[in-house]
């Protein structure tokens, strides 16, 4: 599909202004052709989403538009980004890499979010919006109503949602709207991987042998499975709703902590279960020094008295070590492809038994919800968080487990002998 940018009275174009892009496929050309003002799209995977959504950018660039792009975090952004620019690259005039933000010959601009912020775009006025991965997005409801839809307003703008679904949430109940005669400005499909005819059929019938029945028809067949197709059951019904507060440890209690140290742009997560796998704490940062991190590790365990399991693998050697000298009660837990199928399994299970009551923390919620089943290009099964998401709070919960299952295998290293956690708080 090439689509030329349009002419106007203050600019001309030339050949080289001209934005081309890959042809759609006839299912591709087929649902821009039936767009409503609301369009809702549920896709397998390597369905070519992503594709359909830099097309409608572009093609309300090419309209002299405003136009705006929502994915869930900045690192699933990066990738869009990158190809917009690449398909503009002979028609941008102004370019801000901090902001993602460009314009175009004649006046078109695009704005890239992350929904991350659920206030992103909020009093901006746009012609088009695309939210890609909406069903990933944990606050899609809020941030659809109380900021992208205002955005709409002024200029009767439409807007795209394109994602593979995630249980019953959010995006399946704007999927509904588009299904009936209720909502005529709405239009909703659904369309298994195999609709892209540029997808070998081997490796979906690869996924299809590999994967658990649910996460197959989620991930691929695009079905809403109404609790998810991740790795993770009973999610929802283990949090314990309106209970956010971190409580106060007691002075009988047992405490086990968890820690993920962060990487890079991750979050440093520490979660505290008593004795029985009640969830009685969670703190989650970024982006300080490591210092201040310590501070606040060494400080919450002091105060639970807690046996502490951390991620010792890469950056957390040292800090592993920090704490150790810190006199805490302190194990180190080697992450490596087994131990973490073996600590994903344990929570899992803890889960589906009903083990676990957790704190009703958003961000934790939505990432056990949507860690899932991935399927590795020399096919085996891996679990992990979706590409460009976030899985901090589920390994420091999952740390915490294994600590209170009292092990973990030859994963954790303790960090103190017998006798040094004999005499720990002595």
């Amino acid at each position: 599909m090439a689509t030329g940018l349009a002419n106007s009275s203050s600019s001309t174009y030339s050949a080289a202004s001209r934005i081309i892009l890959p042809a759609l496929y006839p299912l591709q050309e087929r649902i821009v052709q039936a767009h409503r003002r609301f369009t809702v799209c549920c896709l397998g995977r390597r369905w070519g989403k992503t594709l359909l959504g830099i097309d409608r950018v572009i093609d309300g660039l090419s309209e002299l538009r405003p136009v705006a792009w929502f994915s869930p975090t900045y690192k699933m952004l990066a990738d869009a980004w990158r190809e917009v620019k690449g398909f503009c690259a002979d028609a941008i005039i102004e370019k801000s890499e901090t902001e993602h933000r460009l314009v175009v010959v004649g006046g078109g601009i695009l704005d890239m979010w992350s929904l991350e912020d659920a206030n992103a775009g909020r009093g901006r006025k746009y012609g088009r919006i695309v939210v890609d991965e909406a069903a990933m997005t944990a606050n899609l409801e809020d941030a659809w109503t109380q900021a992208i839809r205002p955005t709409l307003t002024d200029l009767a703008g439409d807007a795209w949602f394109l994602s593979t679904p995630k249980g019953r949430n959010y995006f399946w109940r704007l999927f509904t709207q588009g299904q009936g005669d209720d909502h005529a400005e709405w239009v909703s499909w659904q369309m298994p991987s195999s609709a892209n005819p540029f997808l070998d059929p081997t490796e979906i019938e690869a996924a299809r042998l590999l994967l658990p029945d649910r996460a197959f028809r989620q991930e691929y067949l695009a079905e809403f499975i109404e609790e998810s197709g991740g790795v993770f059951r009973n999610v929802l019904e283990s949090v314990e709703t309106g209970r956010s507060l971190n409580e106060p440890p007691q002075a009988n209690e047992t405490y086990t902590m968890g820690i993920d140290l962060a990487r890079v742009q991750d979050f440093s997560v520490i979660t505290i279960l008593d004795g029985s796998g009640r969830q009685v704490y969670h703190e989650r940062f970024n982006q300080i020094a490591w210092e201040r991190q310590i501070g606040a590790i060494v400080q919450a365990a002091q105060a639970y008295r807690a046996r502490v399991i951390v991620d010792s693998t890469g950056v957390g050697d040292p800090i592993f070590e920090r704490l150790r000298k810190a006199t805490l009660n302190v194990s180190g837990y080697q992450l490596t492809n087994t131990s973490k199928e073996s600590m994903i399994d344990s929570l899992a299970m803890a889960l589906e038994q009903n083990r676990l009551r957790l704190m009703d923390i958003p961000a934790q919620t939505n990432e056990l919800l949507a860690y899932e089943y991935e399927l590795t290009p020399s096919r085996n099964v891996r679990m992990n968080a979706p590409q460009g998401l976030h899985d901090d709070c589920v390994i420091a919960l999952a740390l915490a487990n294994a600590g209170l299952l009292g092990g973990g295998g030859a994963a954790i290293l303790t960090g103190a002998t017998k006798r040094e956690a004999q005499n720990l708080w002595a």
